[in-house]
């Protein structure tokens, strides 16, 4: 109780020594800013009108696809079920399933309407996908499970669902989605890029706002190079600019959420940084490596792989995981090509 005292003390000086001018910044500039949105989706979605509001509250594409397709295969989505979240790869993967409606808004003031949910001290007429929200009263303390008794983030997310939304819980594998495809467009990539079905990699080295988490350039330089050697074609899954460019030697492409995974399928094989992409093509019937960063870090007691393995997640068996350390060292570059060829 000493400890608790202490920290109330603590946070009650800092608050003291605040500028008056912040308190009315905060509400003008934060939560007056959620309240609009807020507003405006129920306006979109008026819930005397049947409506059913899901929400995500940050772009999380991997998050996004875990449970959109996890409440898919309850069968709770309908044409009366909306989805509310932040544009961008969030909202595109949203669109790739079956809800009624979709109201898209900016992502500071998606993550300022659960900011005003905590001022205005109810539970808002939306349905919150992700359990973690620091905004989300009680359940913000769930980010620091991670890992007690082995819970993974897939057996967490539906906790949350649980706890959050009323989704009961149910152990055991879902069926992950297919959304729809044509295989001339697999094809059309195939035949711009000059790549070989069976014999073609693709690298994802970027995670979380185009961060490579400190593995060095030099590694994936380092993998193409002796794929190459092998015979392969390599790409680079980017979306071009300044903040992903492509690895040296590779070429740059950029497959659409919604044919990734028969993509890789057609390819053959996957290598990527841990992020939601690794979610949505854990289901392709392709030889897969997903890379963790040592910088990682969950808010428990586990590893970010003992938490976000797909494995352990139940998304898929045969898949490599492994640790590459800020040195990316060309060691580690063979070993990944060797357990590649040898755990398949």
């Amino acid at each position: 109780m000493s400890g608790c005292k202490d920290w109330l003390r603590a946070v009650k000086g800092r608050l003291k020594r605040l500028p008056l001018i912040v308190i009315p910044a905060v509400f003008v500039l934060r939560i007056l800013r959620g309240w609009r949105a807020y507003r405006h989706i129920l306006r979109a979605c008026p819930p005397e009108e049947g409506w059913r509001v899901w929400f995500m509250d940050y772009d999380g594409s991997g998050d996004t696809y875990l449970t959109c397709g996890y409440l898919q295969s309850r069968g709770l989505l309908g044409p009366k079920d909306a989805f509310a979240g932040s544009e961008g790869p969030s909202m595109k993967i949203a669109k790739l399933f079956g809800f009624g409606r979709y109201i898209a808004v900016r992502p500071k003031a998606a993550l300022d309407v659960r900011l005003m949910e905590r001022f205005y001290g109810r539970r808002l007429e939306l349905l919150p996908l992700l359990y973690e929200s620091d905004h989300l009263e009680h359940s913000g303390v769930m980010r620091h499970m991670a890992g007690v008794h082995g819970i993974d983030f897939m057996t967490m997310l539906k906790i949350g669902l649980e706890a959050n939304c009323g989704v009961p819980y149910r152990e055991g594998l879902w069926t992950q989605p297919s959304f729809p495809y044509d295989e001339g467009e697999i094809e059309a990539i195939f035949e711009e890029h000059k790549l070989i079905p069976g014999r073609t990699v693709l690298l994802a080295p970027y995670a979380g706002k185009s961060e490579m988490w400190g593995v060095p350039v030099a590694f994936y330089a380092r993998l193409a190079d002796e794929l190459h050697a092998a015979g392969f074609c390599v790409c680079t899954n980017t979306s071009g600019g300044e903040k992903e460019p492509p690895v040296p030697g590779t070429r740059p492409l950029l497959v659409p959420y919604r044919l990734v995974r028969p993509f890789c399928e057609r390819a053959g094989i996957f290598i990527g940084l841990r992020s939601g992409l690794c979610d949505i093509i854990s289901g392709a019937r392709c030889r897969k490596v997903v890379l963790y960063s040592d910088k990682f870090k969950t808010g428990g007691p586990c590893t970010w792989l003992d938490f976000f393995s797909l494995e352990k997640m139940g998304l898929c068996r045969a898949v490599t995981e492994s640790y590459i350390d800020g040195r990316g060292s060309d060691q580690a570059a063979s070993e990944i090509i060797q357990r590649l060829f040898t755990d398949q």
